[in-house]
């Protein structure tokens, strides 16, 4: 059983800090919580005594009968501590403090933040807050907040009070409400986590939004908590987000509004993804998502029929299909037939599927080539576009079709197996037949750039259960089982030399203990030594300086490539050795490797960095230049398995470039995917890895060559 039952389902609620002063916040909560019908026992506490709103008031929650499940709390900070502790005396389980002036503040504030936290774990009381609006929990008929809300099928879990407010005042105007309802502040003890894991078993929630600060942490374990708590809710539940904080100003200001920690904005993004959770931009698209997934059917597939009673609209909705990730196909000779049939010869029948004005003669058009569409395997889902909804305003004649055409269609829609979402102009106006088709499953929206969206958004959730089952059952490479114990003897090593950088040597050691295949490399300390090893080796060889302290070996001139003599290697040792010194005169030198010149092929890069929220990630992307140009790369929380690092690969722009681009061989991509799935599991088995950068990565026709390898442990 999830901790947050008493949070949401409790059998009585104290109100301390109840007041009959109008103008506090103890006197708004409890308006609400009566006003709204809770089904439970509500106990007033005001140290003011009387009654509240007929209510009885207790001086303290010890002087209330009975036992307390849920304790809302709204006074002041300095107060805070001995009411927490009479909570715990109490026995009450959970708590919402609702109360400001704690760890936004500053240092003081977090300090209290620490006692209180210390306080309630002793009794094993949850927390909610401070710095919150409360909860709502349609399951109980409990408001426990001071905003209007009313019961209906999504939840939602956010940071920000007044954001709930924006969001409920336009949920109001499409008819939404709420299962659950939650705003968590500064997650002192219950975070995103939490609240997402208790929606998971909430029958009566169909679409779960979340607003989002950031993750408050204390170790990488609450960041992947999350993503844990997210993908298991998010195969069963559609999650929606927004996570704000994008810019380098706004993640300032993420963080002194609740404290969050503010970690790498991209690997975030890909945790999100990871994690199952679909990313939006807006309050509009938040609220867009949520009438989508609580009232449409699941999509199969991404191919859409468009059907519009105008060509601008039905272009304009096909240019938006592309963008939003959605195929408008060309439509089967067999459907085009059917629409022949019930349209006239001038309309356009492929897709868009234009009724061209035929409406005006035969307002059953609409029905008629809905059912076709509806009934064609080929077509995943449809959207209807254009002035539906207008047609009232010719006649009174007109306006009683349309209501009968919009029954007509719900039903046929309700009895199908797909989507179906819809936009007409006149949709700000509320016509009484778009109105009702909004009452009867099928979101209804003003702009065509909206509707293509969250059809969009309701296949892109299909994708997401099809990934999540994917990574749930996938595999792992094969990786030598005394991989851990030869790893950390060589960082042992590293460690007792005072040194937190590996040298490249070291690192392709480590790499080789986790199964990947390196050339042969050897370590030269000298010019002769150098000579020995080429006759070794033969053929065109690549030679490095190879110090702690020359981390970049090209900007030091310490690298040396297509050596084919003993005597080119003899020189060149001796000008990488100088080079090194100039560049760094105290840099602790241990010689020059030698390896063999690689096979050509597409340069990669495959690396790892520790995020503050999330901990050990693991990047793939094009290599060389294009990672300090373009930047096209694509992160995961570590560890991941080989499903999530074929996606990976996958989602880089440059993509075609591994693919085979202008008449030039594939490259072996399941190697690539293999490589960064090892990488994975090594950072996260060895956590004294801070960095792993391999780059270049050779992707070839056939298996992959590392060229470079990096490995920085943690300080």
């Amino acid at each position: 059983m999830s901790d947050l039952v008493p949070l949401f389902q409790p059998k009585s609620v104290a109100l301390i800090g109840a007041s009959s002063n109008s103008k506090k916040y103890g006197y708004w909560t409890a308006k609400s919580l009566i006003e709204n019908g809770f089904e439970g026992d509500i106990h007033l506490i005001s140290r003011s005594g009387g009654e509240i709103f007929g209510h009885p008031t207790y001086p303290d929650i010890l002087s209330v009968p009975g036992e307390v499940d849920l304790a809302i709390i709204a006074i002041a900070p300095k107060f805070i501590l001995p009411v927490m502790e009479q909570c715990v005396e109490k026995g009450v389980k959970a708590a919402i403090v609702v109360s400001t002036g704690f760890g936004e503040t500053g240092p003081e504030g977090k300090e209290l933040e620490r006692q209180m936290l210390e306080i309630a774990r002793k009794g094993n009381m949850r927390v909610q807050g401070p710095n919150c609006m409360g909860t709502y929990s349609s399951a109980k008929s409990m408001n426990a907040s001071i905003i209007d809300l009313a019961p209906g099928p999504m939840s939602l879990v956010l940071q920000s009070g007044n954001f709930g407010i924006d969001i409920n005042f336009n949920a109001k105007s499409r008819n939404l409400g709420y299962s659950c309802w939650a705003t968590i502040g500064n997650q002192m003890d219950m975070r995103f986590h939490d609240f997402v894991e208790y929606i998971e078993s909430d029958d009566n929630t169909k679409v779960l939004l979340l607003y989002m600060e950031g993750l408050r942490v204390e170790s990488e374990e609450d960041g992947r908590k999350f993503i844990q708590a997210a993908q298991k809710t998010a195969a069963r539940v559609p999650i929606a987000a927004i996570k704000i904080g994008r810019s380098a100003a706004g993640a300032r200001a993420a963080a002194s509004h609740t404290g969050s920690l503010a970690g790498s904005e991209k690997v975030f993004d890909a945790a999100l993804k990871q994690a199952g959770v679909i990313r939006v931009d807006s309050p509009g698209q938040l609220l867009d998502a949520a009438e989508a997934f609580s009232k449409c059917k699941p999509a199969k597939g991404k191919r859409i029929a468009i059907l519009t009673d105008g060509g601008g609209h039905g272009v304009m909705a096909t240019d938006f299909a592309e963008k939003f990730d959605l195929e408008a196909p060309v439509l089967s000779d067999a459907t085009q037939e059917k629409l022949r049939e019930v349209l006239m010869p001038h309309c356009p029948i492929k897709n868009p599927v234009d009724l061209a004005g035929t409406p005006e003669a035969d307002m059953w058009v609409f029905d008629r080539c809905l059912d076709i569409l509806l009934k064609d395997p080929d077509v995943d889902g449809v959207v209807i576009v254009g002035l539906y909804g207008g047609y009232a305003d010719l006649s009174e004649e007109f306006r009683v079709l349309e209501m009968d055409v919009a029954k007509s269609m719900t039903e046929k829609i309700a009895a199908a197996d797909k989507p179906v979402v819809m936009q007409s102009i006149y949709q700000p106006q509320h016509p009484e037949c778009l109105e009702y088709i909004s009452e009867n499953g099928v979101p209804v929206f003003g702009e065509v750039d909206a509707a293509i969206r969250t059809m969009g958004l309701i296949t892109q959730y299909s994708d997401v259960k099809k990934a999540l089952a994917e990574e749930a059952d996938g595999e792992l490479p094969e990786m030598p089982a005394d991989r851990k114990e030869k790893a950390a003897a060589i960082i042992a090593s590293v460690r007792e030399s005072g040194r937190s950088n590996l040298v490249e040597t070291e690192a392709r050691d480590i790499l080789r203990s986790y199964g990947l295949d390196l050339t042969q490399d050897y370590l030269a300390t000298s010019a002769d030594e150098a000579a020995e090893f080429y006759n070794k080796i033969g053929g065109k060889v690549v030679m490095k300086i190879v110090s702690p302290d020359i981390l970049h070996k090209t900007d030091a001139g310490g690298v040396a490539l297509s050596i084919d003599s003993p005597e080119k290697a003899r020189e060149a040792y001796e000008r990488l050795v100088k080079n090194g010194l100039t560049y760094n005169s105290d840099a602790d030198i241990f010689g020059v490797m030698m390896t063999a010149m690689l096979p050509a092929g597409v340069e990669c890069i495959i690396g790892s960095s520790y995020d503050s929220t999330f901990g050990p990630t693991v990047m793939f992307g094009l290599g060389g230049i294009f990672v300090e140009i373009l930047k096209d790369v694509s992160f995961r929380v570590a560890p991941v398995n080989m499903p999530s690092c074929r996606s990976m690969i996958r989602e880089i722009n440059g993509l075609k470039m591994l693919q085979g681009a202008r008449g030039t061989k594939p490259c072996d991509l399941e190697a690539l995917a293999e490589a960064a799935c090892i990488i994975s599991q090594l950072v996260t088995e060895l956590q004294d890895i801070a960095e792993v950068d391999l780059n270049p990565v050779f992707a070839q026709e056939k298996g992959l060559s590392i060229a470079d390898a990096r490995i920085i442990l943690h300080n």
